[in-house]
């Protein structure tokens, strides 16, 4: 089903991150259509410098080289003050330069990495993506992470059990202004969680307190480096770092 959507198209533009997702739809699409996908990879503050760096090998590994774009997301109001609605902004924001740049090599067609289980979500960033007319092949082909999973486990992809990604705004409560300092700390923090081989995770901000989201089982990993997060952590400006004991949750900063 997922080869039939994309096989409507002669050729494709995809937005790639390197995540599971989109690495997936770059790979079925180069199988189906050859030469003929352009991944296009937004770079910019809300995406830590070590995922851009493992996109872009990613992509080279599989015989596409990405077109990127450098994204200033404090030029866009509705990023820094942090509404409900950000994803929406941020997203028509991206999409649109994405857009620009997709027609600007002779590409009409864009594909996301948008699956059935973003539909139980909140995510308004889905809104950006319909007025733009970005296709979801994955979404339209009735696929859950865990199909993705499985399929990209098929095809020896690396990111079958990457661990789930999210922009780096997410972690900064609604309304609360998002600022470069902010997000420095929050990517100093989860280099330091994914240096550790955590199995998922997230280092919410609240303010100067960091509180760290990880799965139960990971909890000894944490408390036995804690010194050096401690460390990590007070360098980029936090005074307080917590261990939420419920474990990870997606959507916690939500509404």
């Amino acid at each position: 089903a997922l080869k039939e959507n994309i096989k409507r198209f002669p050729k494709v533009s995809i937005a790639f991150s390197g995540g599971v997702d989109s690495t997936l739809l770059l790979q079925v699409a180069i199988d189906v259509l050859g030469p003929n996908v352009l991944p296009i990879t937004v770079n910019g503050a809300m995406l830590p410098d070590s995922e851009f760096a493992e996109a872009q090998a990613l992509a080279k590994a599989m015989g596409a080289v990405p077109l990127v774009i450098d994204a200033d997301v404090f030029s866009l109001e509705n990023f820094v003050k942090n509404p409900a609605d950000r994803c929406y902004h941020c997203k028509k924001f991206i999409f649109t330069q994405i857009k620009d740049t997709t027609r600007a090599n002779g590409y009409e067609v864009i594909l996301d990495g948008s699956n059935l289980d973003d539909m139980k979500d909140y995510r308004p960033g889905i809104k950006a993506l319909g007025e733009l007319g970005v296709f979801s092949p994955l979404k339209e082909a009735g696929l859950t992470k865990q199909d993705i999973r499985d399929i990209s486990a098929y095809y020896g992809l690396p990111t079958a059990t990457k661990p789930a990604m999210a922009c780096l705004a997410t972690r900064i409560p609604t309304n609360t202004p998002i600022t470069p300092t902010a997000l420095t700390a929050i990517e100093a923090g989860e280099d330091f969680l994914k240096s550790l081989g955590l199995s998922q995770y997230r280092l919410r901000l609240l303010g100067e307190t960091a509180k760290i989201e990880c799965d139960p089982g990971d909890f000894t990993t944490i408390i036995e480096n804690r010194l050096v997060l401690i460390d990590t952590l007070k360098k980029v400006g936090i005074k307080t770092i917590t261990l939420d004991l419920a474990g990870y949750n997606c959507g916690n900063m939500n509404g």
